[in-house]
């Protein structure tokens, strides 16, 4: 569920956690990865999913939205993204649901 913040709410073992992915989050993203993220931010990512971008974008959602530590928040969403895959897809479209659209995230195969 995404709040008018851009925050989403996601539950995960039994507890509710805020995710908000900025603009700060991005930029810090775009400095390591590329501005495209691998092609997550238009929807064009081909192939696997670029796993350690997800994982990062997860990561910085939660360190913004939670205030854990960058080690807790990395560990968390590799946690969450295993449980769920569509948690990048969701994440994106609350954090920028105008400049998106319909673009989606790529899945991973099962």
């Amino acid at each position: 569920m995404a709040d008018v913040t851009g925050a989403l709410t996601h539950d995960f073992g039994g507890h509710s956690y805020s995710l908000r992915l900025t603009l700060g989050g991005i930029a810090k993203l775009q400095g390591k990865y590329g501005n495209d993220l691998g092609g997550l931010l238009t929807g064009k990512a081909e192939g696997t999913p670029p796993f350690a971008i997800m994982i990062d974008m997860v990561a910085a959602a939660l360190e913004k939205g939670e205030r854990l530590p960058a080690d807790q928040a990395a560990d968390l969403a590799d946690d969450m993204l295993t449980a769920d895959k569509g948690l990048v897809e969701a994440l994106m479209k609350a954090a920028f649901p105008e400049q998106l659209g319909n673009a989606k995230a790529p899945k991973a195969k099962s």
